[in-house]
């Protein structure tokens, strides 16, 4: 093509349509028919027993938040609250894993347990640091 001239007595022979598709074959599809909406963005939509098995799911979420408060409130007087505030931390960890819609609740338990956990250690350092200085 680089060099050579046009003919234009050869114009009419052959002429591409490049602004219409063309038509389908007998026994096929038109294209426009099969093009659908990608999947992944299509939302899920619950139903109404979906909504009530998950609603009655926050077991988990909510024995973590009691064992996160008691284990809290125990680590503040002494190290025995270090268990109630483990198992608050293992709790709220399956919350998350299995509870999606209690989303606040197993949060709060993670971090009243961490927060337990957190005492009962400096209760720990204290009695085997501190206490063991003290001439007696």
């Amino acid at each position: 093509m680089m060099g050579e001239e046009r003919d234009p007595s050869r114009d009419g022979d052959f002429r591409a349509d490049l602004t219409r598709r063309p038509a389908p074959a007998p026994g096929e599809l038109d294209y426009a028919s099969t093009v659908t909406a990608p999947t992944e963005w299509v939302p899920y939509v619950y139903t109404d027993s979906e909504l009530r098995a998950q609603a009655g799911r926050r077991g988990l979420s909510i024995a973590s938040l009691v064992f996160g408060l008691l284990g809290l409130l125990i680590a503040v007087f002494g190290v025995w609250g270090a268990a109630l505030s483990l198992a608050a931390v293992v709790l709220s960890v399956m919350a998350r894993l299995t509870e999606r819609r209690a989303g606040t609740v197993w949060a709060y338990g993670l971090l009243t347990g961490l927060a337990g956990l957190v005492l009962a250690v400096g209760w720990v350092l204290i009695v085997t640091q501190v206490l063991t200085i003290v001439p007696g």
